[in-house]
């Protein structure tokens, strides 16, 4: 399950700038001193706070721009697939697991145990040791930059074991940065909190984004969006505007209307297409097309959803513009429909291979007693529970109780 995606690469210094950048001269001169300082051989991490849309994410790409020639590892949470112990850890590390002999044996054995490579007790304390010793073993080839985005939705251990070792950095030549929102504690982790750009930087980046936008309606977006940037870029694009309602609305809410106005001009297909993405939450594309064939929307309707920029299939994977387009495209959708998506994706996953996903979705497909699927849910739990996943297994256990008699 693809909850956390990854890259193990050099980075090109000539991608452009993102526009989202304007007014953030503060952040990414804390940013750039946290790179150089992993070039001069010490460590640090950051995390950058804030509320979706506050330009979080385009600070991280600022970080890949400004670190050229430094390994990286970058990973994105996913919020549905927050209850699978370790999962995020072992696909941010995935590109090191070549490295694990390497380390101490008790190190070693941990983490194989974490990753279900071995069988071996969970002892959080070495997992986080272990992880700190492998980014140790991958920085000697050179300073490394870690960028984690949307860190509010990792599984905790996988949170647990990063900030361990983010509070135990030194002199290895590591800079690891975080993006996340409020719901992520981190004592202990030094952090940068984003606030709403200043009125000038604001207007700027609107009359970049939108040039053609008249004064009142212009005079409309600044306020409300409260300096956000993804409202700013976004909110021009609705088709039918409504900047000129009566009340302002909460920002968030404002975002996920802007997100839905654009997803309701897009063919039935596509937001089909969208629906099914959005409730796959794991980036397969080959389980989003076939679930989606099943609801009769063929290979086609992925044309508008990523001309529309709401979803990108760029290395096989597929994913959205920004997780709050997949909140959109799930949270506009009838419950009828979410059900029908649901039992789609039930039926292309593998029976084997895929057996706790496929028990959630069919848990989610139904609406009332079913005990083959409370079994399914159990025997998920179970498993849950053998890779210390507590938590998951528990969700599991109350999601079957609800199904039994």
């Amino acid at each position: 399950m693809d909850a956390f995606r990854t890259s193990s690469a050099r980075v090109d210094p000539s991608r452009g700038h993102s526009p989202a950048q304007r007014g953030r001269e503060r952040e990414q001169a804390a940013i750039e001193a946290l790179i150089a300082q992993a070039r001069g051989g010490r460590s640090g991490s950051l995390i950058l706070r804030g509320e979706p849309g506050i330009g979080k994410s385009a600070l991280l790409d600022h970080a890949a721009r400004s670190s050229p020639g430094m390994r990286q590892l970058r990973g994105t949470g996913i919020e549905t697939e927050a209850e699978l112990p370790f999962a995020a850890l072992h696909l941010l590390l995935r590109p090191a697991l070549d490295r694990i002999g390497r380390l101490p044996e008790p190190q070693a054995r941990a983490l194989e145990g974490a990753f279900g490579l071995a069988a071996a007790p969970q002892d959080r304390f070495l997992i986080g040791l272990a992880a700190l010793s492998l980014l140790t073993e991958l920085a000697e080839d050179g300073p490394l930059l870690c960028l984690v985005d949307d860190a509010q939705w990792m599984d905790r251990p996988s949170a647990e074991a990063l900030l361990f070792a983010a509070r135990r950095l030194h002199s290895e030549g590591i800079a690891l940065l975080f993006a996340a929102r409020d719901a992520f504690p981190a004592p202990g982790v030094p952090e940068l909190r984003l606030e709403g750009l200043d009125r000038q930087a604001a207007d700027a980046l609107l009359r970049e984004q939108a040039p053609g936008l008249g004064p009142a309606v212009r005079e409309r977006i600044l306020a409300e969006s409260g300096g956000n940037p993804l409202a700013l870029i976004e909110l021009p694009r609705m088709p039918d505007s409504p900047h000129h309602a009566q009340e302002p609305l909460p920002l968030p809410r404002r975002i996920q209307e802007a997100y839905e106005a654009r997803i309701a001009v897009l063919p039935p297909d596509s937001q089909t297409m969208l629906l099914v993405a959005a409730l796959d939450d794991a980036g397969d594309l080959d389980v989003v097309l076939r679930a989606a064939a099943k609801l009769g929307a063929g290979t086609a309707a992925l044309g508008p959803a990523e001309r529309a920029g709401f979803l990108s299939t760029a290395g096989g994977r597929l994913s959205f513009g920004h997780p709050l387009m997949r909140a959109a495209a799930a949270r506009r959708a009838a419950y009828d429909e979410r059900l029908a998506v649901h039992r789609a994706l039930a039926e292309v996953l593998d029976e084997e291979q895929d057996a706790d996903r496929r028990a959630w979705h069919l848990a989610a497909a139904v609406t009332g007693r079913d005990e083959p699927i409370a079994a399914a849910l159990e025997q998920a739990a179970g498993r849950a529970r053998e890779r210390a996943g507590h938590a998951a297994a528990g969700a599991a256990l109350e999601r079957a109780a609800r199904l039994t008699p």
